[in-house]
């Protein structure tokens, strides 16, 4: 389901309940289109995210934690003059639209009471953050400043009068006498019991209703009764219900939809419902990885880029090198050549072109051999046995660099995977690993402070034990070669880039490997690219792994391993 005005309705009533005369007492901006503020209510303290990203455009209260950059943006340094400390006098949603307003109360720089209005339009591309003055409607400050070359309707800069998005001159489907008067002058149509007619019907009166939204509507006036009374009971007790929401979220397969209320619509599809104990719980769950995977992708652009044009780059090396070493293979041909030339040196005429000599380790077949003829006949065939000598010193040194070339593939195809379950806190050791390699520029501050690696996730088996799970290289070499007791156990995806898992224990139960092992299965290309089949884990304990001197960051090898075959799961409870 959309973000839609149903949806931003009940949410709003959430928010009320939970925020108003709470106090804002921090401000962060963790991403560039996503604002977090720290709102104290009621004796708890809550995390508030307003989104204005095109994809995931929300607000809600979140469970997680989000980072704070360390150079505040210009829009939070404004806020933070004009919010910091103020309070939450209201929340209210325009009409039935996708636009809610935060009342606040503070004092200006001359200690006089003011109200300012923060607007959080949810509408896709079109979503924004803006700051209002409510004395004059005049702009402070937005976090998407949309020019008039940009907009022809509006303009959203600072000091600008604040116009809201064009209106639509449809109706408040909350509006119960609006309802009523709805049902009496269509009941002719109503009556008809048709599907489409209905939905275009309701539609066109009524403003803020998405398409999930929509089509539970008609599923709950299509089936009723066909008398006027009947489908006016069932579309105000379906507005009844959503004064007391029921967040349920919907799976399908790889398909998943929230709704503040249950749907019949969806239940007759054969989605699968989950119920929550608020409308923001839900959307944590269901923005959990969307929003992650988007803000890796912003956060890590750079990064990516940086890997895939240097992954190219030895992938194409190998490409070259191995022709290279194909061309190896004619220097046998050309010592033969120097041979026979220097064994039939009286046959060779000087200034010919070519040559033809019998071959003695060919039953004296008859070879052609190409000369020089500006050569003599010894200078051809010093020729060719400097040309062997070159062929067969460049063998070796050609092996190496394709082994180095493969390291480095299989290194940076590893970062990538790792890309793919990063937290956007993983990147930071990414970003530094990368650094540490030559891929990234070191900055100046960079260089003189010694990298803080974090120290991956742990999670909580069955039994208690403790499972570390590196997500990055910096975070796998900390767990495996200075954390970890010599007798904890070890493991890792088999023949394939993964994360470094450790179990905390001595004497870990063949429950807990398995567990471990799912993990490990589940954090490595494998659990990214296929969470069915099973796949190989080797496991073994830290004092049978080693780094060997000189290895990139998270390159082990390991011995004494037993394999167990899993399917890649993530079921247990983060610490």
């Amino acid at each position: 389901m959309s973000f839609d005005g149903i949806f931003t309705h009940t949410m709003v009533a959430e928010l009320r309940a939970q925020l108003i005369t709470g106090r804002i007492t921090k401000i962060q901006q963790p991403f560039a289109q996503e604002l977090y503020l720290t709102i104290r209510a009621l004796n708890h303290n809550y995390g508030l995210l307003l989104s204005a990203n095109p994809n995931y455009a929300r607000i809600q209260i979140t469970q997680h934690k989000l980072p704070s950059p360390p150079k505040p943006s210009n829009f939070v340094m404004t806020l933070r003059k004009h919010l910091a400390g103020a309070f939450i006098k209201d929340i209210i949603q325009v009409k039935n639209d996708r636009i809610v307003i935060l009342k606040l109360q503070n004092r200006d720089e001359l200690g006089d009471v003011q109200i300012l209005n923060l607007y959080v339009e949810i509408m896709n591309r079109h979503s924004n953050i803006v700051l209002v003055r409510e004395r004059d409607q005049k702009i402070i400050d937005a976090i998407k400043h949309i020019s008039s070359n940009q907009d022809r309707y509006r303009e959203l800069l600072p000091q600008v009068i604040y116009k809201l998005p064009p209106q639509q001159n449809l109706q408040n489907p909350f509006d119960a006498f609006l309802r009523e008067r709805f049902v009496k002058a269509n009941i002719s149509i109503l009556l008809q019991q048709d599907p489409e007619q209905t939905k275009a019907l309701i539609s066109n009166n009524f403003m803020g209703i998405g398409k999930d939204s929509l089509q539970e509507i008609v599923e709950r006036l299509v089936t009723a009764d066909s008398n006027a009374d009947a489908i006016l009971k069932n579309f105000n007790h379906l507005f009844q219900q959503l004064g007391q929401p029921q967040p349920t979220l919907y799976t399908k397969k790889q398909q998943q939809m929230f709704t503040p209320i249950a749907y019949q619509s969806l239940d007759k599809q054969n989605f699968k419902p989950h119920q929550f104990t608020s409308l923001s719980l839900m959307l944590d769950e269901f923005y959990l990885d969307r929003a992650r995977k988007d803000r890796i992708r912003q956060q890590a652009d750079n990064i990516l880029q940086i890997i895939k044009r240097n992954l190219k780059r030895a992938r194409t090396k190998i490409k070259r090198l191995k022709k290279d070493l194909q061309k190896t293979q004619s220097a046998d041909q050309a010592r033969l050549c120097g041979e026979l030339l220097t064994t039939f040196m009286n046959q060779v005429p000087r200034g010919a072109k070519w040559v033809e000599l019998n071959n003695y380790y060919d039953n004296n077949q008859p070879l052609k051999i190409a000369l020089k003829p500006e050569l003599s006949p010894s200078q051809n065939a010093q020729r060719y046995f400097k040309t062997y000598q070159k062929l067969k010193n460049s063998i070796k040194h050609l092996q190496e660099q394709l082994k180095i070339a493969a390291a480095e593939v299989d290194y940076l195809e590893g970062i990538l995977a790792q890309m793919d379950y990063a937290q956007v806190q993983d990147l930071i050791d990414i970003q530094t690993e990368l650094q540490q390699q030559g891929y990234l520029k070191q900055s100046r501050t960079s260089k003189k402070r010694a990298p803080k690696v974090h120290h991956g996730d742990v999670f909580i088996a069955s039994d208690g034990t403790h499972i570390h799970v590196g997500k990055n290289n910096l975070q796998n070499d900390y767990l495996t070669t200075k954390f970890a007791d010599k007798r904890y156990t070890w493991l890792h995806i088999k023949n394939m880039p993964g994360s470094h898992v450790i179990i905390a224990s001595l004497q870990p139960s063949m429950t807990v490997l398995k567990e471990a092992a799912q993990l490990a299965a589940f954090y490595s290309k494998a659990g990214q690219n296929n969470t069915q089949a099973k796949v190989a884990v080797d496991y073994t304990l830290i004092k049978h792994v080693h780094k060997p001197n000189g290895a990139k960051p998270g390159f082990v090898i390991y011995t004494d391993q037993q394999t167990l075959y899993v399917v890649p799961k993530n079921q247990l409870q983060p610490q």
